[in-house]
């Protein structure tokens, strides 16, 4: 793959990750109260957590052309840069985690499990977190360092 490929290909998972930060919010929110998951709340659960996964695995995708273009030249241009990407990419990895951990509880019905929803509440908001700095970080990177 090319720089020019891999530039477009990392521009495109980095507008579906900002998508994917934005969708994390709207399970956040609706289960915040612990209220039971209706049929759109259970359809946004699967549409975030498949875009979530989705972007994950593009951008592993993705590692294996930025390690063999891009990481020795942004680690020698500047040091604390390419110590920010790889801590991006640990940050994707706690946003996927969180994603998958919410889904279960999510779906639990019932009010004894009111509680469990206002959990997987506060792990769709720590996903989002997560997902917002792992945008912030690739951003800055790509725009102060301009790989």
């Amino acid at each position: 793959m090319t720089t020019e490929i891999l530039r477009f290909l990392a521009s495109i998972h980095g507008h579906l990750g900002a998508l994917a930060a934005v969708a994390l919010l709207h399970p956040a929110i609706l289960l915040w109260n612990g209220r039971p998951a209706t049929r759109g709340i259970r359809l946004s659960i699967a549409l975030t957590t498949a875009l979530v996964v989705a972007v994950y695995s593009m951008g592993i995708g993705l590692y294996g052309d930025y390690r063999r273009l891009v990481k020795r030249a942004l680690f020698r241009t500047d040091v604390t840069a390419g110590f920010l990407f790889e801590t991006k990419e640990h940050l994707a990895f706690v946003a996927v985690v969180l994603t998958l951990g919410a889904v279960l509880p999510s779906l639990l019905p019932g009010p004894e499990n009111a509680d469990l929803r206002r959990l997987a509440a506060r792990l769709w908001a720590g996903a989002a977190l997560a997902c917002w700095t792992v945008g912030a970080l690739g951003t800055w990177v790509q725009s102060a360092r301009g790989f």
